[in-house]
């Protein structure tokens, strides 16, 4: 597996989970901790790893960055590993994504160029969550951050976006499974199911 040249991949550890009442991160799934799954994904393909928290956790063997004001959300990791990171381009993986393969963020990774956003779009659905973006996307998103507007979707549908449409991405995950994410107890224990059916 090829690595992935002039680019920091950032894994979203710092969001909270009011519909599961715990850490995201530290949910276990088949005895793993999500945020241990999306560092798995990613480490084989990126030289530069960061881990974007609300604040510092222990134990962890990677740079940790720490998100710049409360409730910030998504963006806010962002902008901020945008700001701190050497490269032109962060993958961005949220920690409760746990099917995404490499083969998925490679061959994304085949469609980086001028553009400032690289993003998936699953039955019409942009999946901001795990994607490219561009240093060069940061003044835009500073500016929309210092409006109050947190929204990575419309903040894409500003940017010169390059959209993956699903049916290009078949070949990597026939399962549709990829973009799913964890945003409930329920939705833990159907990936549970999942993992169980794939061995």
């Amino acid at each position: 597996m090829r690595t992935i040249d002039d680019c920091t991949a950032v894994i979203l550890a710092g969001g909270e989970s009011r519909r599961m009442g715990e850490d995201k991160a530290a949910i276990l799934l088949a005895g793993e901790p999500l945020l241990n799954r999306a560092i798995q994904s990613v480490q084989p393909l990126f030289e530069h790893l960061l881990i974007s928290v609300r604040e510092p956790r222990e134990h962890l063997f990677f740079p940790q960055l720490c998100d710049r004001g409360e409730g910030g959300g998504p963006m806010m990791g962002i902008s901020t590993a945008l700001e701190r990171v050497n490269t032109p381009w962060v993958f961005v993986l949220a920690c409760d994504m746990p099917f995404i393969s490499a083969e998925m963020i490679c061959a994304m990774s085949e469609r980086l160029a001028e553009q400032q956003v690289v993003v998936a779009v699953v039955d019409g659905v942009v999946q901001p969550l795990a994607a490219f973006y561009a240093k060069s996307s940061l003044p835009l998103m500073s500016k929309q951050i210092a409006s109050g507007d947190r929204s990575l979707q419309r903040l894409i549908k500003q940017t010169d976006a390059t959209f993956i449409d699903w049916e290009d991405l078949r070949p990597f995950d026939s399962e549709r499974l990829s973009f799913m994410d964890l945003d409930s107890k329920q939705d833990v224990a159907k990936a549970e199911g999942i993992l169980r059916s794939m061995k």
